[in-house]
């Protein structure tokens, strides 16, 4: 009698130790689930501040050209003869 007891004591036991091992399996599998599901978010964040990153790039680049082109509008010649044209004109109208 006491052997068929502790016989079914290590039974329940060991269906006891099954039902735990399958479900930290489970708890496993959901773990590592979740961990590619935050990898894939983690990507996805770096591509998008990446293309950020370089729509900022381009458009710093176009403020920068578009100062060039402006500074170099102010500096070419063609400006500077209009203006003393301009200044010209001015001068002879304002003694008459």
């Amino acid at each position: 009698m006491n052997f068929k007891t502790q016989l079914e004591k290590q039974r329940r036991a060991d269906q006891d130790l099954k039902k735990r091992v399958l479900k930290l399996e489970f708890c496993l599998q959901e773990a590592r689930s979740q961990t590619r599901k935050l990898q894939r978010m983690g990507e996805r964040r770096d591509k998008a501040i990446k293309e950020l990153r370089d729509q900022l790039a381009g458009k710093q680049q176009k403020v920068v050209d578009a100062e060039k082109q402006n500074q170099n509008f102010w500096d070419s010649s063609g400006f500077k003869i209009v203006v003393s044209m301009s200044m010209l004109v001015l001068v002879v109208f304002s003694k008459r």
